[in-house]
């Protein structure tokens, strides 16, 4: 979030012994407390030159959605990992951000997730009897409490014993040599020690993005203007203040004919007033949808889960679905966004999360108040903190990396987007999905909500303007205030931090930034979608070739989001996929007309092509071809989609 800059001291250390030391002051998150002084969660970390050192391959700042994607990523490599994370728990805006209602596209049972991804909520799913959704929140398909999120990451880290996990850390100093990152400094809270890592590559998965401003990487923070980005819904001007609203989110139980009224807190009226805490929201009218709309509290659950539809408010984020039942309370009218958290002095930063949190307390006071439900009890053991509230603030937006790329409104938004996915990037390392999501912020800014296109994640957006051992892994890689409201979500997260791991983990085998292709082949291999499929499964045997022929304009893309990979591919598809696989041109008419003049595919008798005909293998001439496809199982009749991409897979 952020921290004085150090200061260098001369401090006696032992008797007779004096070294020289650095003097960090920073905010231990987990120590803000709801009543009193916000200071006493202030840490002036006294560090000496000379501290323990852990070296590893790569460093990992964050544990959270990013973090564990990076970590796992690396470890496949078979290199090292230091994953350091400030809170208790594993999990970030899963667990110790208290989400568990993953948000999530609407093909997530499908698509949109990577295959580590997948095996995390499978792991949910298991540790909960199976049950599919086991809140049954109709805000998203997989509801849980965050401790089973928890329990399912560790399962997932424990045979990985290249990572090493320490909690309760944070990295206060990164020392640079050359232009590169050299050695990362931190301090662990509940030791009230130092470390010093020492690594090949550091990746910043931070919520927040705290490590930009230590790497001294040039970064935004806040809103930009209009004339910067050229975006439609931009500001006239920038604004660093106006970064989205932040939440402490809490849970409760439901036991009716009880009493569990909390106390008031103190300024409750004037933060009723400044929140206006209701159940009545807006849909506006102009956006198609259906205007306002009252909540009620309890009532029957929509049909659909993850639909959005307005239904009861208890069980919009329900965790639990079984008696007695449990709901996270994470609501618009909750958030915080009266200040940023973001380049703040620690003192101000303290006392900015002291507020949102009250903010929480007061809005519990309000449901067992003025709403009339005194039976909902505050389950302080479900967030496992005193106050009941999460661990660490949800937070929506970070600090975002200046990249060599940067993803705007209008490459995503379907208004400026005609067909089926939002623009193409051919150097995407993932893919993503969902409403640009802005929350408001106390800046002049009252939120909105656009539609995207199902999108890409451009590797541009990943890469520091100048060559540097770094990367970002989480929120704070280059996209705008706006469509970071797309980017924020909890599979995207993880997408961006896979992304992030396998290019550190190739850098560090190769000497060098490697090429675009030779990472989108680790990424496809080992189940990270890089192009938008609504029915192609991570487990799909022909998963990887698909999209490593789809990357390269060598699969067929209908006015569609199908892959159909069981159907026919016609002679002129193949054609087309030729064409672009071997770099020549790829419209349909020209692909043929090459194909044809350069003997690669057969006609018949009378010249003709029958393009729209299925394609056996022997209307290939593969003995023309600049490079021989790959040899398979040529079985006789059409040839599937799956079965030509797979004839690429091994190909140059």
């Amino acid at each position: 979030m952020n921290r004085h800059a150090p200061t260098r001291a001369l401090l006696l250390l032992a008797v007779l012994n004096t070294a020289w030391a650095t003097e960090y002051t920073t905010v231990d998150v987990q120590k803000v407390p709801v009543n009193g002084d916000p200071s006493v969660a202030v840490v002036k970390a006294v560090i000496p030159d000379s501290v323990p050192e852990i070296t590893c391959d790569v460093l990992v700042a964050g544990a959270g959605m990013g973090g564990i994607g990076a970590a796992l990523a690396v470890a496949r490599h078979d290199l090292s990992v230091c994953l350091t994370e400030e809170t208790d728990w594993i999990g970030g805006q899963a667990t110790a951000g208290g989400v568990s209602a993953l948000d999530e596209n609407k093909f997530i049972e499908i698509s949109g997730g990577t295959r580590r991804y997948y095996e995390f909520r499978n792991r949910i799913r298991a540790a909960s009897n199976g049950t599919f959704n086991p809140g049954g929140g109709y805000v998203s398909a997989l509801c849980f409490e965050p401790k089973i999120g928890v329990q399912a990451l560790e399962a997932m880290l424990a045979p990985e014993k290249r990572i090493r996990i320490f909690l309760r850390t944070q990295i206060v100093d990164l020392h640079q040599t050359n232009g590169q990152i050299t050695t990362a400094t931190a301090w662990q809270f509940d030791k009230k020690t130092a470390l010093r890592f020492r690594a090949k590559y550091v990746l910043d998965a931070t919520e927040t993005g705290d490590l930009l401003p230590l790497a001294k990487l040039p970064y935004v923070v806040g809103s930009e203007a209009k004339a910067d980005t050229g975006e439609t819904h931009a500001a006239d001007e920038p604004n660093p203040a106006c970064v989205q609203s932040l939440t402490y989110p809490f849970a409760i139980e439901r036991r009716d004919g009880e009493n569990h009224t909390t106390p008031k807190p103190a300024d409750y009226e004037s933060i009723v007033k400044r929140q206006g805490f209701s159940l009545r929201m807006n849909y506006p009218v102009e956006h198609g949808w259906r205007g306002a709309f009252e909540y009620s509290f309890y009532g029957d659950d929509p049909p659909i889960p993850n639909n959005m539809s307005p239904g009861p408010f208890f069980s919009w984020r329900r965790l639990r679905a079984a008696k007695p039942e449990i709901a996270l309370m994470n609501w618009p009218r909750q958030d915080y966004e009266a200040e940023s958290i973001l380049d703040r002095t620690p003192q101000d930063l303290a006392r900015v999360l002291q507020d949102a949190k009250r903010t929480s307390v007061a809005f519990l006071h309000w449901i067992h108040t003025e709403l009339g439900h005194p039976e909902v009890k505050l389950r302080p053991d479900i967030m496992d903190t005193a106050d009941g509230l999460s661990k660490y603030p949800y937070v929506r937006e970070s600090r975002r990396l200046l990249a060599r790329g940067r993803v705007v409104e209008q490459d995503i938004v379907e208004q400026y987007q005609p067909g089926p996915r939002a623009r193409w990037f051919p150097d995407s390392v993932g893919i993503g999905f969902y409403m640009v999501d802005i929350h408001p912020c106390g800046a002049n800014e009252r939120g909105r909500m656009m539609m995207p296109k199902p999108f890409q994640i451009p590797l541009a957006t990943l890469l520091p303007k100048h060559t540097i051992n770094f990367l970002p892994a989480g929120k704070n890689i280059g996209v705008t205030h706006l469509t970071n409201g797309a980017f924020r979500l909890h599979p995207i997260e993880w997408m961006v931090g896979e992304a992030a791991g396998t290019v550190a983990s190739l850098a560090i085998a190769k000497g060098s930034l490697p090429e675009t292709p030779e990472i989108q082949r680790d990424l496809a291999r080992n189940g990270v979608p890089l192009v938008w499929f609504d029915d192609l499964r991570v487990d799909h045997p022909a998963f990887a070739a698909i999209h490593l022929a789809a990357i390269r304009g060598a699969y067929p893309l209908g006015q569609d989001l199908h892959a159909s990979p069981d159907a026919p591919i016609t002679r002129a598809e193949a054609a087309a996929a030729l064409a672009a696989w071997y770099g020549e041109k790829s419209d349909r008419d020209a692909a043929v007309t090459s194909a044809i003049e350069k003997g690669w595919m057969a006609v018949d008798h009378r010249n003709w092509f029958h393009g729209d005909l299925p394609l056996i293998w022997t209307d290939i001439r593969e003995s023309k071809l600049p490079q021989p496809l790959a040899s398979g199982d040529r079985k006789p009749g059409p040839v599937t989609r799956a079965d030509f991409a797979r004839a690429f897979l091994e190909t140059p």
